[in-house]
């Protein structure tokens, strides 16, 4: 049999499967949704156990889902293999999978099957299949796009290769290759033909470019071997994959989770850590969070993760900047909110340009300090109990004398650990010294009730009075008072507050006659004993009171002291920063408020609890008391961790912020994946090294690839180009696939053109020839220096580009997306990720004089949008970056 006929055969075959897959699908889908039964949609799995039954629609919806999907998109991909038995046909779908008849199988690409269509012919792998371990070897892969229409189904841009002959793209159709002999009377090779496309033979030679007509992420339901391999690996790998633009980074990300989510899909011991994770399986289709430089590519990759059939909400693709504020505010209690105290975030910058370049070294400096903090608090405290001659502490004293060396060893966690087994006893003795001090509070404050009625109420008029005159104020945490709280008080009413101040009052003012000291000026405690005047105990029982508020207030340092190392982080902060050492070594200036703090002070101080509540979390004695009510925070921060963290475009994000997100992930699986480029860093804080990287995580991986997917030959080479000229990270540099066929054109430059109006006619011809050689209006993007020019360019190109029915778009501050074949125009800040058929860059030499620290990298960045076509223009002179690259630039397309 020849290849002709050989692949007529296959195309005939192909076609009758897919109809098969779609419509058994359908049946499936009818079936399911009458009886919410199960059927035989492998991919489903209805567990037996009770998460199973509880979630019964839940699954009985994914499972809709799986059979609308098939029946859209029955397969991506044909793959002929030899298992070391038999030579064995395999479809593969994109998620979804059912039973079908005969010798012809269908397997999930999730599945381990589906890693066969990422192969080469002639590669040979080892799969593990259920209890199995199968060694196969490719013989022929054929990628499929599936499409129907009135004739039935069919694919575009189908990509055939074999043993015996080269890699073929049959485009636009698998069906006219053995449908064009029964009906000679169809039209549509004619149609084809008069289309103005060269048609003369039914294949291309090689990989053939499939021109970009929408603003979306490349789809790409068949990764590379390599792309295949890293996505596969196990659940608990952290990973992060360097490489430059175009090359599937994000979509491996996308495809990772995808895989990882389906559970019938990984081995056991993946499956045993998701059972044993916080809400075990029923949560886990829910526990991922992925992170992302802007709104805009924010927006962007939930079309992609549509694709593959994954939910994805706001709660679940995040930019930093938000989520770092949720934490700070609603999980971590470090910024302010409504009725506590707390910072308050600035754009303000506060840290100098060392720290700003070492944020790693600054972060290691203030947990050291923070650390030694504790350390001497507990010590001194020991110091001042031992000081106290008392019987009922003698106990306690023995106690802590045993297990100080730890302290002195600076073995913080084991400290907390031997203290854990004195918890009882030092609750006994709080609880009794309570019982005294409460005795003689109640009996001070009833003596009062009892002579003035009014008491109470004046008294909660005084605390208000208070509150209110400080919400003029800048806030502080209350973090000094912490240890004259009673964890077990309960208050409810207005009264039982305004008792619990009373007596912090009398106790902070005992507790000051004792060691011979004065009340801080303007808090409440001072502010109260002021209006009480002349009402205050007598001398004696200040005295008395003095010395149990004092010895209360040291034991509470070892009530629960665990969680004190946590809690008393913001309040070191401030203290570290006052350090005149610390001060002078990283900081430019200090906010004329204490409790103002930017962002990067802020990732260091949700970097040190999430480390700390991770620290503390790894431990037996703390886990066994984690649902305590004390323990609340820890246990907020513990719901707050998730089974997958991946990071888009990392590369954009400080060495900081990458361990936030880093320890956002649940303790027993610590899944982690990220992608970026060095060379597409346009962040002044962002990671800059692989040194940075491995900071992070002493686990993370880094992994290189360089396969690019999304230029032409001739972009390819400006982008090396260009890298070398700004003396970029060349090691990143990219290669095309060795079977691609995607030619292109070099890019075109427009100099010394201020004109605005001159500047908008060239980019209409520009345009224009770009849809006479596309053979359609592709996405195009426009890019610019600044918000501010977004929108009088595409006003100006509408106006211009009417006569042919083009309307320009303002892609203002990264939010819009514009709709169909509209040419978009954005910030160039905000296209980081995105790729487009045809980008021009406007104004670049403006660009170069406002941000010439950056103003490479956004240059590479803009340049490596697009796939075939680039235009760049200068209002003046060309930047000597571009003048190096002269030789690269043609005059237009035409």
């Amino acid at each position: 049999m020849d290849n002709a006929q050989k692949i007529k055969l296959i195309a005939n075959e192909a076609v009758d499967v897919m109809e098969d897959i779609s419509n058994t699908a359908g049946e499936f889908a009818s079936r399911s949704k009458s009886s919410n039964g199960h059927a035989q949609l492998a991919s489903i799995n209805a567990f037996t156990d009770t998460h199973a039954v509880d979630n019964m629609s839940e699954i009985s919806n994914s499972i809709q889902a799986g059979y609308r999907a098939l029946q859209n998109e029955p397969a991506i991909a044909r793959v002929l293999y030899h298992d070391g038995n038999d030579s064995k046909i395999l479809y593969i779908s994109r998620k979804s999978t059912l039973k079908l008849g005969g010798s012809i199988a269908l397997a999930s690409y999730d599945s381990p099957l589906g890693h066969l269509a990422s192969l080469q012919v002639g590669d040979e792998t080892t799969l593990n299949i259920g209890d199995k371990t199968v060694s196969c070897e490719v013989l022929e892969t054929l990628t499929l796009k599936p499409k129907k229409d009135t004739n039935g189904w069919d694919s575009s841009f189908s990509i055939f290769t074999s043993e015996d002959e080269e890699c073929r793209t049959y485009e636009p159709s698998l069906r006219r290759l053995f449908e064009e002999e029964k009906d000679l009377s169809d039209t549509s090779f004619l149609d084809l033909l008069l289309s103005g496309g060269d048609y003369s033979d039914d294949f291309t030679t090689g990989v053939k470019h499939q021109v970009r007509t929408a603003m979306s992420l490349r789809d790409q339901p068949i990764l590379d071997k390599f792309q295949s391999e890293i996505f596969r690996l196990p659940l608990d790998s952290q990973l992060i994959i360097l490489g430059p633009p175009g090359t599937g980074k994000t979509t491996t990300l996308i495809k990772r989770l995808g895989q990882k989510l389906n559970v019938e899909y990984l081995d056991s011991g993946e499956q045993t850590k998701i059972k044993n994770s916080n809400g075990g399986e029923t949560l886990h289709k829910k526990s991922w969070v992925m992170f992302t430089p802007t709104d805009l590519l924010k927006h962007y990759l939930k079309e992609a993760f549509a694709k593959e059939q994954v939910p994805a909400s706001s709660e679940q693709i995040k930019t930093w900047g938000s989520y770092s504020n949720y934490l700070g505010r609603n999980v971590l209690s470090i910024l302010q909110s409504t009725g506590s105290g707390g910072f308050i975030k600035k754009d303000d910058n506060y840290l100098n340009s060392k720290a700003c370049s070492n944020l790693p070294k600054f972060y290691e400096n203030f947990i050291d300090f923070h650390k030694t903090a504790i350390i001497k608090e507990l010590l001194e405290s020991i110091e001042f109990i031992n000081k106290f001659e008392s019987a009922e502490l003698k106990g306690i004293q023995s106690a802590l004398e045993s297990i100080v060396k730890y302290l002195e060893q600076g073995k913080l966690i084991t400290f907390y650990e031997n203290l854990d087994k004195f918890q009882d006893d030092i609750q006994a003795l709080l609880k009794m010294q309570k019982d005294r001090s409460e005795l003689l509070l109640r009996g001070a404050l009833a003596y009062q009730v009892n002579t003035d009625k009014d008491f109470i109420s004046d008294l909660i008029a005084v605390i208000n009075d208070w509150k209110k005159n400080k919400l003029s104020e800048s806030i502080i945490d209350d973090e000094d008072n912490e240890d004259d709280e009673d964890e077990d008080e309960q208050i409810v009413t207005p009264q039982q507050q305004a008792f619990s101040e009373y007596k912090k009052a009398i106790n902070a003012l005992a507790r000051a006659k004792y060691l011979k000291r004065s009340l801080p000026k303007g808090g409440l405690p001072n502010t109260i004993i002021k209006w009480l005047g002349a009402r205050l105990p007598e001398a004696d029982k200040l005295q008395n009171l003095g010395s149990l508020a004092i010895q209360m207030r040291e034991l509470r340092k070892f009530k629960n002291a665990e969680l004190k190392y946590l809690k008393n982080t913001s309040k070191h902060y401030r203290a570290f920063r006052k350090s005149e050492e610390v001060s002078l070594t990283w900081f430019d200036n200090l906010p004329a408020k204490l409790n103002h703090i930017q962002q990067s002070e802020l990732d260091v101080i949700i970097l040190s609890k999430l480390k700390i509540a991770r620290e503390l979390l790894n431990e037996n004695f703390v886990r066994q008391r984690v649902d305590l009510s004390s323990y609340s925070q820890l246990q907020l921060i513990n719901e707050t961790f998730r089974n997958q963290v991946l990071v888009d475009e990392a590369t954009d994000f400080s060495p900081v912020q990458l361990a936030c997100m880093e320890s956002l992930t649940t303790l027993s699986i610590g899944s982690f994946f990220a992608c970026g480029d060095f060379n597409q860093r346009i962040t002044q804080l962002g990671t800059k090294s692989a040194e940075q990287l491995r900071w992070v995580s002493s686990k993370l991986r880094i992994k290189p690839i360089n396969i690019v997917y999304r230029q032409s030959k001739c972009l390819n080479e400006f982008a090396k180009e260009l890298l070398h000229k700004m003396g970029g990270n060349v090691e990143y540099s990219g290669e095309l696939p060795d079977k691609s066929n995607h030619q292109g054109v070099s890019p075109v430059l427009l100099e010394n053109e201020s004109d605005s109006q001159k500047l908008v006619h060239w980019l209409k011809d520009r345009i224009s020839e770009v849809e006479q050689a596309a053979d359609t209006l592709p996405s195009i993007a426009i890019l610019v220096n600044h918000e501010d020019e977004v929108k009088p360019l595409a006003e100006a190109l509408t106006e211009e580009l009417e006569d042919l029915n083009i309307r320009a778009v303002a892609c203002s501050d990264g939010q819009s997306l514009g709709e169909g074949n509209d040419v978009r125009v954005f910030d160039v800040q905000h296209i980081k990720g995105l790729e487009f058929e045809a980008v021009f860059f406007v104004g670049a030499d403006v660009l170069a004089e406002r941000q010439p620290e950056l103003f490479d990298k956004y240059l590479y960045v803009g340049a490596t949008r697009a796939a075939t076509f680039l235009g760049i223009t200068c209002e003046g002179s060309t930047p000597r970056l571009i003048d190096k690259l002269r030789p690269s630039f043609q005059e237009d397309w035409s």
